[in-house]
């Protein structure tokens, strides 16, 4: 790796020991120059004091490069343009000091037919987007902050374009506070393709400001034109907290995706499957306070999604939402009028089991616009509310109900005892959750097989198959709501 780094960085690592740029180091005698000029070509690292510096470092970049921001401001934007690591030697762009090294000014990093490279402990309070791939995959974003300066634009602050642009990570950021409209992290893609096997993980989302428009998705995963193609993106364990910006926190617009294991707290919006097929949102954990207005659950449309394994309390608006479509798109349609890709398809075969829904203004609801859902179940699902209808079936439909438990307010049916059981669950408290306890009677209570469901909430093996999301166990607890010591930056 030495002689590629010769001719691209002598003059950089001159221009670092001499000054030029912001934060620039102290000049170095000529003896000092060499030794620094060598130590460096042979760690096949190079450290930038400049937004010039930067920008140079970027064009002469090759695999297994580390390009080391020393603590300071760096006004953009950058271009990162056909530069390719290997997944044994990434490129990498990194904070010498982790949050200490700032992109500031117009723009942020703007890739283009790029890969294996490493994005690491940036802060961003630049205008504009602050990372864009365009046709670049295998790209890693982790351990950054961004916190983007506010203009009164819209603006993506990742963006995810092009053909070609998947395998990418999104890991342990921070982002928030957000002012302006936009998207935190937006997952397109190239003509009617999403961008495909996506990692968005262990980040921490917050104080996204409510906008008077809509399109300001905390993530969203597709567009209309996009959603039916297989986006097979894995939204997990990020924490979701005061996301205000637009009725969908997370909007998925597209197929095969899932959105697993993560917490959302008093956030005025819910996690939507507004467009495409076959989406799994399981193991999430959706807290309000009680009192903050329009703080959901899930709102689907589409058809064959499985929902499973949520703990929902203190939200205001509906947790468990299968609305009904302004346009029925069949069974299993997959050439529909691209006029129709905007619509609120109808609900087919949605599978809504396991969940646990407590202390809520609302429980499940289903039904609402011109064509109610079809051919679904709910079932081994737990509602204890003192307020509104447990079980809401607004239109009639076809839906199986099975192995359900509702107490403490109106039930909703008519339904028997085999759908839905009014009797007491007796949940009482256990790490501020309401869990079943030894003398639950939905202990044993699930029935049907649902095979997909092989563990509960808490990560711990189904074996006595009870209702709700979480199963009676002594064993220890895997998953808990999470809380901003276990994503970001900053977590281990």
């Amino acid at each position: 790796m030495k002689s590629p780094l010769i001719g691209s960085f002598a003059s950089l690592l001159l221009l670092s020991a001499c000054g030029g740029g912001e934060s620039a180091a102290p000049a170095a005698p000529n003896a000092a120059l060499a030794s620094v000029t060598v130590a460096a070509l042979a760690a096949d690292v190079v450290r930038v004091t400049s937004a010039q510096q930067l920008q140079t470092a970027i064009n002469g970049a090759v695999p297994g490069l580390q390009i080391v921001l020393a603590d300071g401001s760096y006004a953009g934007p950058f271009a990162v343009v056909d530069k390719n690591g290997k997944a044994d030697a990434p490129i990498t762009i990194r904070a010498e000091h982790p949050g200490r090294a700032s992109i500031v000014g117009s723009g942020g990093l703007a890739l283009t037919r790029s890969s294996y490279l490493t994005i690491q402990g940036l802060k961003f309070s630049n205008t504009a987007s602050a990372l864009s791939l365009s046709a670049s995959h295998h790209v890693r974003i982790t351990r950054n902050r961004f916190a983007l300066a506010s203009n009164g634009t819209p603006s993506k602050w990742i963006v995810l374009t092009g053909a070609g642009s998947h395998y990418n990570q999104i890991d342990h950021n921070e982002f928030g506070p957000r002012h302006d409209l936009g998207q935190m992290i937006s997952i397109d893609g190239a003509g009617d393709k999403v961008a495909q096997h996506t990692t968005v993980e262990d980040n921490y989302f917050h104080d996204a400001e409510a906008q008077a428009s809509n399109g300001g998705e905390t993530v969203r995963i597709g567009l209309s034109q996009m959603s039916m193609s297989e986006g097979h993106t894995i939204v997990q364990r990020n924490l979701f907290v005061n996301c205000d910006s637009d009725a969908e926190v997370v909007s998925v617009k597209s197929k095969s995706n899932f959105v697993r294991y993560n917490t959302f707290i008093n956030n005025a919006g819910q996690v939507s499957a507004r467009h495409g097929h076959a989406n799994n949102f399981y193991g999430n954990f959706f807290l309000g306070n009680g009192s903050k207005p329009k703080v959901g659950g899930l709102r689907i449309y589409g058809n064959d999604h499985r929902i499973y394994n949520n703990y929902m309390e203190g939200l205001t608006d509906r947790p468990i939402y299968l609305d009904g479509g302004d346009y029925d798109g069949g069974p299993n349609q997959t050439n529909p009028p691209k006029d129709e890709l905007a619509s609120h398809w109808r609900v087919y075969r949605a599978q809504v089991m396991f969940n646990t829904i407590v202390n809520s203004n609302a429980g499940i609801v289903i039904g609402g616009r011109e064509f109610q859902p079809r051919d679904s179940r709910v079932a081994n699902n737990i509602v204890v509310n003192r307020r509104g209808t447990l079980y809401d079936e607004r239109e009639k439909t076809n839906t199986v109900f099975e192995g359900n438990i509702g107490y403490g307010s109106t039930v909703g049916g008519p339904r028997d005892a085999a759908a839905i059981a009014v009797v007491d669950p007796k949940l009482h408290g256990i790490g501020g959750l309401q869990k079943l306890s030894s003398a639950s009677p939905a202990r044993g209570a699930a029935v049907g097989s649902y095979a997909m469901v092989t563990e509960d909430m808490d990560g711990q093996p189904r074996s006595a198959r009870d209702s709700g999301a979480d199963e009676y166990s002594d064993g220890p607890v895997l998953r808990r709501p999470l809380t901003p010591a276990d994503v970001g930056p900053d977590a281990p």
